[in-house]
Parts: C-alpha cells; structure tokens; sequence
C-alpha cells in the first residue's frame, strides 16, 4: 500500500481552491463500536502506519483509563498527541449527569492551541484523526465547537471515532454525513483505513478531473454534436487523452487515471438528453485503454504515448465496431458491391474495407500520440482547458432537456444519423445488388434489436446504483468520490 511520489513537480496545479467543491472536501470517515471496543486502539494503529509510510498525519486520542471491563464507562480520560508526545487530563467520572462525567476546561485549551499550531504551520496534515465525538459533539459542544477551525486546516481526510448511537446528532451539528463508515471490530477495519487514508489525495484529484472531463462533454461535446461535425470523435478523444495526462501526472498511483473516465461516463449518463450511449462508451472505452497502457508499460513516455495511441485509435475504430453491430456482414457485402460497381464503371480501385479502417485508425492514434508527446514536453495543457480544469462542473438544466418517457429517449436514439443513414445506405446498394427480400427484411429488424438492447443495458446500469456496488466490491474510494458528484449534482434541482 505504500505510495509512489509524484511523477511531475513541474506541472502546475489546476486544483484552485482545494475545498470548493463537494469532491475536493475533505473524506470524513467514521469509526464506530461500543466502549471498550477498540476505536482508539485502532486509531493509533493508524497513526503507526502513516508514520512508516512517510504521510503527513496528525491527530489526538482519548485514551481511557480506569476501565473496569470492556463495554462499560473508564475512571477517566486522557487526550493524547503521539506526535508530540503530549497529554492532558480530558474528564473524570462523577456518576451523575449525561455524560456523567466532568470535563476540564484546560483540556479544550490544549485542544485550541493545536489547532492554531496546525493553522500556522507550513506542512499541513493530509490525515487528521479525532478521537472521539460522542454525546457533546452531538449537543454542539467539543470538537463541534471548533469544526469550522478544523475544515480550515484542508486535510484531505479526516477519521474520526465516533458513538454509534451519536452519528445521525453528529453529522447534523457538523453539517457533513460520514462517507463512509468502519465498525471497529470488523476484520479488515484497519486495512481499509489504511488505504483510504494513503489513497483520498488521489480520488481527490480524480473526482476533479473527471468532472472536468464531464464538463468538457457536456459542452463542447455538444456544440460539435449540434450542427453533426464530421469526424467529431476525434477531437474529443485528444482533449480526453490531454485530461488523463494531465490528471496522471500527479498521481501517486497513475495507473488509477483510469477513474477520471469512468466519473465522466457517469456524468455523462446524467445527461438529460442528447446521444448518451456511444459518447459513454466511447469516454469508458478509451479511459480503460489508456490505464491499461501505463498500468503495464509504466507511467513514462512509453506508456503515455501508447495510451494516447489507443484512444485516438479507438475513437477511430468505434465507428466501425458500433456500426458492424447494427449491420452484421452486411456492411462488408454493400462496401464489396460498391467497391465493385466503382472499378467496373470508373476503372478506380479502392482499397477493401478492412484496410481503409486500418489505416484511419492508425492515423488518428498517430495524431493523438502526437499531440500528447508535445505536452509531455511543453508540461502545460492549453489555456482553455486549464480554466476547465479549474472550473468546478455545473450540471445541465434537466428541467429544459429532459425526455419524460422512455420511449421518446429511445425514439431519439433511432433518430441519430449514425443510426439510420448508413442503414439506409447499406439498404439501399444491397437492394440493387439483389439481395434477397428475407436479407433485406432482417437488416432494420436486426438495428432496431440491438439498439433497443444496448438502451436497455445502459437504463438499468444507473450511477446510483454504481455506488453500492462499488462499495460492495471494496472499491470505497471510487464510490465516495462518485457519490460526492451525485450529491452536488442533486443539490442543483
């Protein structure tokens, strides 16, 4: 789980402020469990962890002592700072009150004067770890009261143990739900904080440049999609591959890159209308290439260019592959026949069908790679993508867009030219070509099936769901990141 350092200093940071979106707040994960039941324990475990692998982390944890057995209240507790080697009396039992106990002023006192000491300093921690919010958090008073104080420290990821029974008081008082939340005792508690705590900086930095990526979709894809650009996939797939690079460059995993396209793809399936299925697939597809590439090859000039290749050659060659998918081989008889008909008739010769893929699909790859090669070496995306970057992603209006029924979004799917005009060409040249009438019959009843299938499989996969299932599979930091879009997303109807 150790990371990597990051791969280009040089390159400059687009983030802007670091805290003005919902995906680049901090992570707020919980620890939960009954007294007694080895939050603070775990904890420091953590903090153990973060000081071999080198991360920038502090924290304070209320130690109990007097404990007769577990399950039960201590004699009292102490705030501890391991990485001062620091402590202070917190509270002591008194029997009475809710929380029977009595809590010392000079505790809080030590408590303010290292979260100024945080303010002040230079480094600032990236792992913040409290220890614990309970029933004062849940009635405004301890860490609640200097929550704000906390936030402004910009950690980018905060574990707190918390009362179980206290979450729903706490999240209310704090103004922020738990991403996630860890039962103590569970079997790999401490594995999975590990990793979120090593890897938040990363999901941090994919949830912005996937909605950027989103953004850039949105809009220009758009503005291309309107007025049918030839060979519009192409530009596209260069701006992603200039997204990917730029996003890698700071990852100390650069293999995860590969998310920055799957966050774009679920916000592209928010898209309240326009052609959602190909442009999802496509953005999926080459994100998934290009991770593959420096997953394998490494994150050098190797890997990244042979990425870039893959996506510029699978924005040529998704055209094909869609298109082989709705006609079958019948798409290969009607360029047979009219390569035909033109070297009978003209005496020119063109080239079969295959080879004129091969060769676009070469030269598009070429072109991106290219393009990414000068910015490996000028180390700076163009000026407008930069203020893209930088700019938080603002949803669609839906309530402008908006297909009511499912029947009118596929409707819009069969009205897509790329549906129907090269349908109705290979129709054509193989009617004249004397098809049979049962060929010819079954080639729109073929298109029509498989549209409504792909339409079918991309309704059911909502990002909604994605979230649960992510979590399931343990992908934690992908859900969280997803989810914080979602909610922003939601916070705009």
């Amino acid at each position: 789980m150790k990371a990597l350092p990051s791969q280009n200093k040089s390159e400059p940071d687009l983030s802007g402020d670091r805290h003005t979106s919902e995906t680049e707040k901090p992570w707020f994960i919980a620890v939960t469990g009954k007294r007694g039941s080895g939050k603070t324990h775990l904890l420091a475990n953590l903090m153990d962890y973060l000081r071999r692998e080198g991360r920038s982390y502090d924290g304070v944890l209320a130690e109990a002592e007097g404990r007769s057995h577990p399950g039960t209240g201590a004699e009292r507790y102490v705030l501890k700072w391991p990485s001062k080697d620091h402590e202070v009396l917190l509270c002591e039992r008194t029997g009475s009150g809710t929380p029977p106990y009595v809590f010392f002023d000079n505790a809080w006192n030590e408590v303010e004067a290292w979260l100024k000491e945080l303010h002040e300093s230079a480094q600032k921690p990236e792992v913040l770890l409290l220890d614990e919010l309970g029933r004062l958090e849940a009635n405004g008073k301890g860490f609640a009261k200097y929550w704000s104080r906390i936030l402004e420290i910009e950690p980018t990821i905060i574990v707190a143990a918390i009362r179980e029974e206290s979450k729903e008081d706490i999240e209310k008082q704090l103004g922020q739900a738990f991403d996630l939340v860890i039962e103590a005792r569970e079997e790999r508690a401490l594995e999975r904080l590990c990793s979120l705590s090593s890897s938040a900086k990363d999901w941090q930095r994919i949830g912005r440049y996937g909605a950027a990526a989103g953004a850039i979709e949105v809009t220009l894809g758009t503005v291309l999609n309107a007025p049918k650009i030839p060979f519009r996939g192409v530009p596209m797939a260069i701006i992603q591959a200039m997204v990917l690079f730029f996003a890698g460059n700071k990852l100390a995993r650069p293999w995860l890159v590969i998310w920055v396209s799957y966050v774009a793809a679920a916000l592209k399936a928010l898209s309240p209308a326009g052609n959602r299925l190909r442009p999802m697939v496509a953005i999926a597809a080459q994100g998934s290439l290009f991770g593959l590439s420096v997953r394998l090859l490494g994150w050098n000039k190797v890997g990244i260019s042979m990425g870039a290749w893959l996506i510029g050659a699978w924005a040529a060659l998704q055209g094909f592959i869609f298109q082989y998918l709705l006609l079958g081989n019948a798409l290969f008889d009607a360029y047979g026949e009219l390569q035909q008909w033109i070297s009978t008739n003209t005496g020119i010769t063109i080239v079969s069908l295959p080879l004129l893929v091969t060769i676009y699909v070469f030269v598009v790859g070429s072109l991106a790679a290219t393009v990414i090669g000068y910015f490996q070496w000028k180390k700076r995306p163009p000026k407008l993508l930069e203020k893209t970057l930088s700019r938080p992603y603002k949803s669609p209006d839906k309530k402008k867009t908006e297909y009511s029924s499912w029947y009118k979004k596929l409707w819009f799917e069969y009205r897509q030219k790329a549906f129907w005009v090269p349908l109705a060409v290979v129709f054509v040249v193989l009617l004249f070509s004397g098809s049979s009438a049962a060929e010819l019959a079954g080639l729109p009843l073929r298109a029509i099936g498989i549209i409504a299938a792909i339409f079918v499989i991309f309704s059911i996969m909502k990002p909604d769901r994605w979230i649960n299932h992510l979590r399931n599979l343990g992908f934690w930091g992908a859900a969280i990141t997803i989810e914080r879009i979602l909610q922003k997303d939601k916070s705009r109807e």
